[in-house]
């Protein structure tokens, strides 16, 4: 709901002065995970999805009208995000995936992102081989993919029940 609201803000307030001026330039922070979905990530995976169209859309809209729009899809950061991930279920993961714990720096994508602000970047992707590959894979194998997302949802399912076992 929270982004709903800057995105209704950002069309109210902010756009509209823009385009009377004929000048300006957006940067909307999105995720790999907005351009492919592991599992466990639905609920987080579908509000990128919607915020890489919405960006897909207002740059196009706004093209002929002087202003720059940049989205960025980073891959891990490490941050508390895998802790308070919804599930499907709309139970927090709770975790800390190691794939989080090893991301990149905060600093590090904050100078990912200033550069592609400065060079007036539409689209990027920072992350890692793997997420690349993923992205690639979804792209261009959608049904392999679609195998080994199935396959990961499984295995984690498994150590899931694995773990509730021990506890």
């Amino acid at each position: 709901m929270t982004n709903q609201l800057i995105y209704i803000f950002f069309l109210i307030a902010i756009l509209p002065s823009m385009v009377k001026r004929h000048n300006g330039q957006v940067c909307f922070i999105s995720s790999v995970q907005g351009k492919f979905s592991i599992p466990h990530r639905s609920a987080y995976a579908a509000s990128k999805h919607a915020l890489q169209a919405f960006t897909d859309s207002l740059r196009a809209e706004v093209s002929n009208k002087g202003i720059k729009v940049t989205c960025v899809s980073p891959g891990y950061i490490r941050t508390q995000l895998s802790i308070n991930a919804l599930t499907s279920s709309g139970n927090t993961y709770g975790k800390m995936d190691k794939t989080t714990a090893t991301g990149m720096l905060p600093e590090k994508m904050a100078e990912h992102i200033l550069n592609a602000i400065l060079h007036h970047d539409k689209d990027i992707i920072v992350c890692d081989w793997q997420a690349k590959a993923a992205y690639y894979l979804r792209t261009l194998f959608p049904s392999l993919y679609f195998w080994l997302m199935e396959r990961r949802a499984q295995k984690l399912e498994r150590e899931n029940m694995i773990g509730k076992k021990i506890n």
